[in-house]
């Protein structure tokens, strides 16, 4: 997709693989400065800030980085994110309340802490990388289902509040995405069914999360705000048909 991001800087959370890694790379392509994100120590990119978002010091940390380094970012992608899968009668509550510090509380931390920021920018993009699972469930991943739904509702609420500051914000919402986390898991489960259950008849590919994040972050969607995004190959019409176990 061509999408002119010069003069722009992003910051991109969960940014060191997956989803993450090939939005902030293709942000770099179109010529942003792009701050990477992750929880491990490296020296591999010229911006990147260590962070561990089950801890909310470390989040405040990121912000106070990314306040001195910057004027005024202009693209937020709140995309780092966890899955517990945790059956419902063995859930552990520590689990589910490290998948909300990360998926939600973390997104509202620096939306709301870089605020300042963001308004000086001239029209700032906020995309929060919610999933289908927002509104579809599945067995034993209520936290997750639950922790995206409420992310999306962060979302409509922002884009309602920071309108007049010319700040749109954004859901983008993947479907089944085939990353170096998850590639054991499709091949567990069978590629013939996702074939089967997916109308596009495959897995996406990072790739195909990319324009639509460009679309986004661009000037192209000036007038889009509070909407999601679905790249799922229309999945999430067609009965999601996860099988959990037989209960016992």
């Amino acid at each position: 997709m061509n999408v002119d991001l010069r003069d722009k800087i992003a910051l991109v959370t969960g940014s060191s693989r997956g989803i993450g890694r090939a939005i902030a790379e293709a942000f770099e392509c179109a010529g942003a400065r792009v701050w990477f994100h992750g929880t491990a120590e490296q020296n591999e990119r010229q911006h990147y800030i260590r962070a561990d978002f089950t801890n909310p010091a470390d989040v405040q940390l990121l912000v106070q980085s990314i306040s001195a380094a910057e004027k005024q970012p202009d693209i937020l992608v709140n995309n780092a994110g966890i899955e517990p899968v945790m059956p419902l009668e063995t859930i552990d509550l520590s689990n589910f309340d490290a998948c909300f510090a990360v998926n939600v509380r973390a997104p509202l931390h620096l939306t709301t802490a870089l605020l300042p920021l963001l308004k000086a920018a001239s029209g700032a993009s906020i995309i929060n990388v919610t999933s289908i699972h927002d509104s579809v469930p599945y067995p034993h991943n209520a936290a997750y289902s639950m922790s995206k739904a409420a992310l999306a509702m962060l979302t409509k609420t922002a884009a309602i509040e920071l309108a007049p500051f010319k700040i749109r914000v954004n859901n983008l919402a993947p479907g089944a995405i085939e990353t170096d986390i998850n590639r054991d898991v499709i091949d567990w489960i069978g590629r013939e069914k996702f074939a089967e259950w997916i109308p596009a008849g495959r897995v996406g590919t990072t790739d195909e999360v990319v324009g639509p994040a460009l679309f986004l972050a661009s000037d192209a969607a000036s007038y889009v705000t509070g909407a999601t995004l679905y790249a799922d190959g229309g999945y999430r019409h067609h009965l999601v048909r996860y099988r959990a176990p037989n209960p016992r």
